[in-house]
């Protein structure tokens, strides 16, 4: 028999248990983020021949989906109709804003790959991989083997509330660009904010009065001690202005502006930056915040 059977393949969260189903569907275990984090799993569904056939056992659900977690989804386009690949985003939005670091947990949650009914003889078989926590430190993950981007259009939350200010093939794509290396990327601080975690924003724009100046504005969803602007390789700082405290160029690429007192969350802090050379739209500079306990956040990346 050729194996030509094409997987029809969509999705549900276990809610429910396995006698009450009237689709096939295999169960993935995915370890459950910390808060304000995300878990990203590749997962590759191949039809084989059941050589002898085995008893099969129920499998246990999970009993409801936890408080604050979102499960998303991608799915790459079938180059074979025996064979699918795909992505399993779960997040973990946090209730509130916290600087401290949060609990890692060490259960797991089951989502269901729900899926036609497969020709006699044959049987999925599941390949995984999973990363958790991307927002912190861990082992490099990279979706490209699952999907392409063109896919993205097809994302899809399975579960749980939507992200605010957020897309769902943002979610997916700013997940994996995440789980790929701690590296900043553009939608770093759009994903962040979207699940809680410590985040700011920058915008800047080009002085209309000093040349080779940029005026530029911060914010932070947490109360900030301080926050530093890092120039790329092309460009140097000669001066600063910040009329809500100090500041001060520490290293030609680097400078650190700290407020009178503490900043609250939200608080705009608008300050000014020289360079040697005339800014850009695009100009890559990196910023960090700092809270209280004088923990570094970022890098985050500016828009201009």
């Amino acid at each position: 028999m050729r194996r030509a059977s094409v997987i029809a393949l969509f999705f549900s969260l276990v809610i429910v248990a396995p006698a009450a189903a009237k689709v096939a569907r295999t169960p993935v275990r995915v370890i459950k983020p910390a808060s304000a984090n995300a878990t990203v799993a590749g997962f590759e569904l191949d039809l084989v021949r059941v050589h002898k056939t085995k008893a099969r056992r129920a499998i246990a659900t999970t009993a409801a989906l936890p408080k604050n977690i979102s499960v998303f989804a991608v799915v790459g386009k079938q180059k074979r109709s025996d064979r699918v690949k795909g992505v399993l985003v779960v997040v973990n939005r946090a209730r509130a804003v916290s600087t401290r670091p949060a609990r890692v947990s060490k259960r797991r949650l089951t989502v269901n790959l729900n899926h036609a009914s497969l020709p006699k003889g044959y049987r999925l078989k599941l390949k995984l991989r999973q990363v958790a926590n991307v927002l912190a430190r861990h082992r490099s993950f990279s979706c490209r083997r699952y999907f392409k981007t063109s896919d993205l259009a097809g994302a899809q939350k399975l579960a749980g509330h939507r992200l605010p200010g957020i897309t769902t093939g943002t979610v997916v794509q700013a997940a994996c660009g995440a789980a790929k290396s701690g590296k900043p990327f553009a939608t770093l601080g759009e994903f962040r904010t979207a699940l809680n975690a410590p985040s700011g924003a920058l915008a800047f724009a080009a002085s209309a009065t000093v040349p080779n100046q940029i005026d530029g504005n911060v914010a932070f969803n947490y109360t900030t001690r301080a926050f530093s602007v890092q120039a790329d390789s092309k460009h140097q700082f000669t001066g600063c202005v910040f009329a809500a405290g100090t500041c001060a160029i520490s290293s030609p690429g680097y400078a650190v502006f700290t407020p009178t007192a503490p900043a609250a969350a939200g608080t705009q802090l608008p300050f000014s930056l020289g360079l040697t050379a005339a800014p850009t739209p695009a100009l890559p500079f990196q910023f960090f915040g700092f809270d209280t306990g004088n923990h570094r956040i970022g890098p985050l990346l500016t828009s201009g």
